[in-house]
């Protein structure tokens, strides 16, 4: 079973209130996904399909004797169609299974919401935080499903989204971390906070109701909310949930927490100037939850791990990882920029010592190049500076900032080209200087879209929030 839409969610809802037990069950009622259903028709499998691998999303929905079966099952299956199988994010249950082998990739905090009101009442920082968001008037609404999706809702969900997602230097991504809204969205429920009628956070649940709990799926906040809005959202919550007497909450896998093995802990260092693993990790510690559980990876005995990890986070890039580094570099990470300004300064030095009459038709062309490029470098500069500050004015500057540098460099671009093909071309005689050239031609061109994928972040970070002034307030 591949299909999406009504006629999964109709097959695959009843398994999740029978079976679904782990923080990813739920995902797979998601588009992004496909479904293998056993044999028996009483359990399903969710993965992504990627080349020549299906990544299952966690553990099989399926009655707990039966996972391990279930789960040796997906492994037979994909072997049947010359598939590799691997299971992200699973629980510990498969370690009974002689057919898989596992790492560690993380771990996930847990909370019981029983125990919420005292807990919090022993973390001062956590209660300051709460105290902090109410006072600079965070109001928190519950909605339903239909209401949520319904305007003016959903298009002002959908500019906060907007607003969080230019924050991030990486792409979008697939599989476990997809922002969905839609799916099963009756089985959901939504919490909204709003600063002043404008939409500041959005706290999305999903169900898990083999543990009486519920995984906080989405936990996103406007990057102008005022600080203590999610601990805000989160308290709200767990004081609801325990009115319910729900036994388990999650916010979900923490990856490279905990004691991985040393050399994804390098990893997990290495990668914070794209994804900040230890970011995620810090704001879920300060909730201070009462466990952390062990979050896997699982693969065949017969395999590899590292394909397994590999197949895993191709599910994560949405397929192909030079079309997901492509989205990446088109949206002008910070790191990029950083990156642009290191390269630029040996290349400014190497450009004012060259000898004029070799690689330029007159000195003062040759002092018009330097002059361009130094001042290039302090625009940089002072882009990356402008694009960390906060504010409506502060953000507005920045995309003329943004816009302005853009617009020089697809200039230099050009004029390099002109350069080149007029007077170097007719010139050249080395591989050397050739290749000097071709490098020359191709920086600028490289990096004007990647100041224009910036630009456009900025641009949108620096839309107003659409205000909504009539609301009615849970809490």
């Amino acid at each position: 079973m591949s299909g999406i839409g009504t006629d999964r969610e109709r097959l695959v809802v009843p398994l999740l209130r029978r079976y679904g037990r782990t923080a990813s069950a739920f995902r797979a009622v998601g588009p992004d996904l496909a479904c293998w259903m056993a044999p028996q028709g009483d359990a399903v499998v969710a993965y992504a399909a990627s080349a020549g691998a299906m990544v299952a999303a966690g553990e099989p929905i399926a009655d707990l004797p039966e996972l391990v079966p279930v789960a040796e099952g997906f492994l037979a299956y994909a072997r049947s169609v010359g598939k590799r199988a691997s299971f992200f994010a699973t629980e510990g249950r498969l370690a009974p299974s002689p057919q898989l082998r596992r790492w560690l990739i993380g771990e996930q905090p847990v909370w019981d919401p029983r125990d919420w009101s005292s807990h919090l009442a022993s973390h001062r920082s956590l209660r300051e935080q709460v105290r902090r968001a109410r006072a600079k008037g965070i109001r928190v609404q519950a909605l339903d499903a239909d209401t949520v999706h319904a305007s003016p809702i959903r298009e002002t969900v959908a500019a906060m989204l907007a607003r969080w997602r230019a924050t991030r230097g990486m792409a979008a991504m697939a599989f476990l971390v997809s922002v969905d809204l839609v799916s099963a969205s009756a089985e959901r429920r939504y919490l909204l906070a709003w600063h002043h009628g404008e939409l500041a956070a959005l706290l999305v649940l999903a169900p898990v109701p083999a543990r009486n709990g519920w995984v906080f799926e989405h936990v996103l906040r406007d990057p102008d909310a005022p600080n203590g809005t999610l601990e805000l959202l989160v308290d709200h919550m767990m004081r609801q949930l325990a009115d319910e007497q729900v036994a388990w909450a999650t916010l979900g896998l923490a990856p490279l927490h905990g004691e991985v093995a040393p050399w994804l802990r390098h990893v997990r260092r290495w990668s914070t100037p794209l994804f900040n693993f230890e970011g995620l990790a810090a704001f879920k510690r300060k909730l201070r939850p009462a466990a952390w559980e062990p979050i896997y990876l699982a693969w065949p005995a017969t395999g590899s791990g590292f394909r397994a990890l590999l197949d895993g986070l191709r599910a994560f890039a949405g397929g192909s990882f030079v079309r997901f580094g492509l989205r990446t570099l088109l949206r002008g990470p910070v790191s990029l920029l950083l990156a642009l300004e290191g390269l630029l300064v040996p290349w400014t030095v190497a450009l004012a010592l060259a000898p004029t009459p070799t690689w330029f038709p007159s000195v003062a062309i040759h002092a018009a190049w330097v002059a361009f490029d130094g001042a290039l470098l302090l625009a940089l500069r002072h882009l990356r500076r402008a694009s960390a500050r906060h504010g409506p004015s502060a953000r507005t500057y920045a995309v003329r900032v943004a816009t302005a540098v853009a617009t020089a460099v697809t200039i230099d671009a050009a004029l390099t080209l002109l350069q080149a093909v007029l007077w170097n071309a007719p010139r050249l005689q080395t591989r050397l200087e050739w290749t000097t050239v071709l490098v020359a031609c191709a920086a600028p061109a490289l990096a004007a879209p990647l100041l224009w994928g910036a630009a456009q972040r900025l641009r949108t970070l620096a839309r107003a929030r659409p205000r909504l002034p009539a609301l009615h307030f849970v809490a």
